[in-house]
């Protein structure tokens, strides 16, 4: 489950996501595809979205897609992630009714064990009274990350994104900030006091998690990735369904069309929706392309 809720973003932006590339040696593959239109050619590259800045040189083969792309297609457009536009949505979305708090929605033993996990990070439990409980999960696991070292910024989307920004290049959203937080805001509250339960587990042993995953990363190894993608459902089959097989489907609706245009595109998502029997590049080959991993 870490690997797509490593995913959130500063201001926690939800967006399934792996480690991106280093600087050391790599096998033949990357998690990046080739799929030729008619008349056109579409990269697909399977994204993290926090990582070690030392850890953060994007691969030869990606800076020429990205140097061919017409523009760059990403989760969410580089518009919906300014920071104050991001705290406003998310505390929208992710604030308590008055009256309640977190100590009620979660429960005196639960609320406990959230409170154990924030104090070592600094974070005085009583910041997170009024937030919902999926909200206070995920603040606790990503200040666990960022005391591990990964940073949003570093991300590979985040780097081709200010490479766009700054060579006016177009950035296509294929969703928004809300449609991502939104998945969390609607859970119910028994869904939220066990995806609380399954994120503070994952979070006391996040960093070894995601240097697996990182290792899986780089070597494009899509067994190990795949095998993520299974566990996931196996914890949380609900919200891990929505988070990636039913955007998997609506985002292909958005990418068949960039496949009949004349222009070139590169898509950055996270690596957990490129792969799997629902991932992107088995829908492509379902609709009858044929997708190059390189």
């Amino acid at each position: 489950m870490l690997a797509w809720k490593t995913a959130v973003a500063a201001a926690l932006v939800l967006c399934v996501s792996l480690p991106a590339w280093s600087g050391e040696p790599h096998t033949d593959h990357h998690v990046f595809w080739v799929v030729h239109g008619r008349h056109n050619t579409v990269y697909l590259l399977g994204s993290v979205h926090v990582l070690k800045p030392s850890e953060s040189e994007l691969p030869p083969e990606v800076l020429r897609a990205y140097a061919h792309a017409h523009a760059l297609v990403m989760e969410v457009p580089l518009s919906d992630l300014s920071f104050d536009k991001l705290v406003g949505l998310t505390l929208t979305l992710g604030t308590l009714p008055q009256g309640k708090t977190l100590v009620a929605a979660l429960g005196p033993t639960l609320y406990a064990n959230l409170s154990a996990h924030a104090k070592p990070l600094g974070l005085d439990p009583a910041y997170l009274s009024h937030f919902q409980p999926w909200l206070a999960a995920l603040t606790i696991e990503q200040l666990a990350l960022a005391q591990a070292g990964f940073d949003f910024n570093s991300g590979a989307d985040m780097q081709l994104a200010r490479r766009a920004s700054a060579d006016h290049k177009p950035i296509i959203g294929l969703e928004t900030a809300r449609d991502q937080l939104s998945l969390f805001a609607h859970l119910t509250e028994a869904q939220q006091r066990e995806f609380v339960q399954y994120t503070l587990e994952d979070t006391d042993h996040a960093p070894r998690e995601v240097e697996t995953l990182i290792r899986a990363w780089r070597n494009g190894d899509t067994r190990a990735l795949e095998q993520a993608l299974h566990e996931g459902f196996d914890q949380f089959p609900d919200l891990y369904q929505a988070l990636t097989t039913d955007r998997n489907r609506k985002w292909l609706a958005e990418i068949l069309p960039l496949l009949r245009d004349d222009q070139d595109y590169l898509i950055v998502v996270g690596a957990l929706h490129l792969v799997g029997g629902d991932g992107l590049i088995a829908l492509l080959r379902r609709h009858g392309y044929v997708p190059i991993q390189h």
